[in-house]
Parts: C-alpha cells; structure tokens; sequence
C-alpha cells in the first residue's frame, strides 16, 4: 500500500484536509479584515460556499475523460466579484484529448469560451490560454452550433488547447438572466466509447481533498487581498489598487474596475461615469470578501438594459443605504462597507474610470 492509500484508509487524509480548512479560516482574521459581526459572518459563510464549489468541481466532475459542464458560481457560491449578469458554465478537461461543446445559442448578449492550464484561478497556472467569442464564430441560422477543442486544427469553431489545458470556462451574459433563454450545452471527450468511469481513487481522492482546501484559502485570499488595497482609496475608483492575478484569469474581452465603499448612515456614494461603446456593462455591489451582494432580494446591481441614462448617454448610480427616490439607487443591503464595479464588455473597448463623490443622502432628495 503506497503512502497515500495509506494515508486515505487511516484517515489522516482528511485530517489534513481538515487542517487545510482550519489555515483557510484565519484568513478571515487576518489584519486589515473588519471585525464587524456582519462581516465576520458573511466570511466564513464564504468558505462554505467556495468549499462546496471546489467539491462539485474538482470531486464529483473532476474525470476529463467523462467531462461535465456544471456551474459552480450562482446567487450562492460567488467567486471574487463574479457577475450577476452570467451563467457560468465549467468543465475539467486535459489537454490529451479533443473535446466536443455544442448545443443552442440561447439569448445571451454575450458568449465567451476560456481555456486554463494549471490549477487555475485560486491555484495558481498562467491564466486564461485560448478564447472564443461569438463574432469568431459560425451560429447555424436556428443558434445551433458546435465547438471543438484540441491541440490540432479543425474547420469551424476551433479552440486550440495545449498539452496542459486543464479546464474550459463558458459565459453566458444576459441582459436579464431570469426573463431571457440560456443555451442548452452539452460536452463530449471525441473517441470515448462509453464506458463508465474507474471507481474514485484513493489517489483521486486525496488530491481533490488537497486541491480543495487550498483553492478555499487562496480565493479567500484574493479577495480580501485586493478589498483591503483598495480601501486605502475609500470611495474611489483607482487603478492603483489593480490585481494582476485576477487580471490574467479574466476574458480578454472584460475591463472591470472597483472601489472600495464606506458609507455612514446618512451618506451615500455617487457614481457617474459615461460608459463607452461596447457590447454590454454592468455595475454590482459586494461585500468586504468580493461576493456579490444579494441581487435577489436587493437591487445591488444595475446593466445597460436596466439603468436609466441622462440624455447625453452618461449615468449616475446612487449607492445608499435605504433608498432615496432617484434612479439608478444601488441597494447596499445592510453593509456599511464593501466594493462597487464596473465592466465594460465587447472587443475594443475604449476604458473610462467612473467619478465619484460622497454626499449626504438629504441632499438628494
């Protein structure tokens, strides 16, 4: 019996996953992190969440020889600032093979596909490899189509993959997520014949666990890491705070920008920005940890299509605590501080940088 079957039968497997969750949870104690009973909550909430993400993804989908498209970041597993406006779609794959994605379009207003090698985002690797966007794509006239993946060249809509490519990641970008159809995709390794999987491996296992509880400690990390740089500019958007990490892992085609808000009682944040050309942007409240505030009980998020625009195509957000009867109020549910960005979506994007100034809420009245 080798070391680590050995280690899975006597149960020190997961006592050292165990440990590795424990390491995780003093990053919620880590200086520089409030104190506050809300945030303190909602962090360790935070690591349920990420723990039961990483499981799904890297546990009971984890076979790139019997790939699956799951999602593992919605309304209650947020990912550092995910996007309300998405569907997220993901898969394990290994570079070895070609795979197979097809299924409808759907009605997003926006599709990507990004390749990652290495343990991806929260685990390290070069960040995203190969990309695909619809205007590099051929849609059959009734929004069926088909995407190949491998390291060879195929006719149509190819995605080159690498020797270390170890997983896919799919946005769908809605204009309204609940009211609009999403695509209807499926995932298939070309050449499988059937068979079913090997029974889960002590090996399979033991590194899920490992992967797991290091995935929660450094998306944790991110997070908050790049919340307490940019609260050294309260209420500012600045790109000095900028992450290159998160950086490298986004879409080629997404420019986001953050601040970090701290907002008395009766204060409230203006933001005002006129957003450039492009396919779709969006502005979202999270909290201290980068998760999405509650967009489904509070209007903590804003879009192109739900925003109200001043006649010159410029936008003011209102970021307050209860609401002020103007549009355009973004709803802070509960958290005196917390972050607010912004994306610009499409190719080409010329960038701006929002304004903002903090004013008592009375005066908007």
């Amino acid at each position: 019996m080798d070391e680590i079957t050995q280690k899975v039968v006597d149960g020190t497997a997961w006592r050292e996953f165990c440990d590795l969750l424990a390491d995780a949870g003093e990053s919620i104690l880590a200086e520089g992190n409030p104190d506050d009973p809300l945030d303190r909550a909602e962090g360790y909430r935070m690591l349920t969440r990420l723990l039961r993400g990483v499981l799904e993804s890297h546990l009971e989908h984890a076979r790139p020889t019997h790939p699956q498209l799951v999602c593992t970041c919605h309304e209650t597993i947020k990912i550092v600032a995910e996007n309300p406006d998405n569907h997220y779609l993901g898969a394990t794959l290994d570079g070895r093979y070609d795979y197979r994605v097809w299924g409808t379009r759907g009605e997003a207003r926006w599709i990507s596909f990004n390749l990652f090698s290495g343990a991806g985002f929260g685990g390290g690797g070069p960040g995203t490899g190969a990309t695909l966007h619809e205007e590099q794509m051929h849609i059959e006239p009734d929004g069926t189509f088909e995407v190949v993946i491998s390291q060879r060249e195929h006719p149509g809509n190819w995605l080159r993959s690498e020797p270390d490519t170890r997983s896919l990641a799919i946005r769908q970008t809605f204009l309204d997520k609940r009211g609009q159809e999403h695509a209807e995709l499926r995932i298939e390794r070309i050449g499988a014949d059937g068979s079913p999987p090997d029974p889960l491996s002590p090996h399979a296992l033991y590194q899920a666990l490992v992967m797991a509880g290091l995935y929660v400690k450094g998306v944790t990390d991110i997070g908050a890491g790049w919340a307490r740089r940019q609260a050294q500019w309260p209420n500012v958007f600045t790109d000095e705070a900028e992450d290159e990490l998160t950086d490298k892992f986004k879409d080629p085609q997404i420019t986001w920008h953050q601040a970090y808000f701290d907002l008395a009682d009766d204060e409230a944040l203006v933001v005002e920005v006129t957003p450039p050309q492009c396919e779709y942007w969006m502005i979202a409240l999270q909290n201290h940890w980068m998760e999405t505030l509650d967009y489904v009980h509070h209007q903590s998020t804003l879009n192109c299509r739900s925003a109200v625009l001043e006649p010159d195509g410029s936008v003011r957000f209102v970021v307050a605590h209860h609401d002020p009867g103007v549009p355009n109020w973004l709803d802070t549910a509960g958290h005196r501080r917390g972050t607010v960005g912004v994306r610009w979506v499409g190719p080409d994007v010329v960038d701006v940088l929002p304004a903002t100034r903090v004013v008592p809420v009375a005066s908007l009245s």
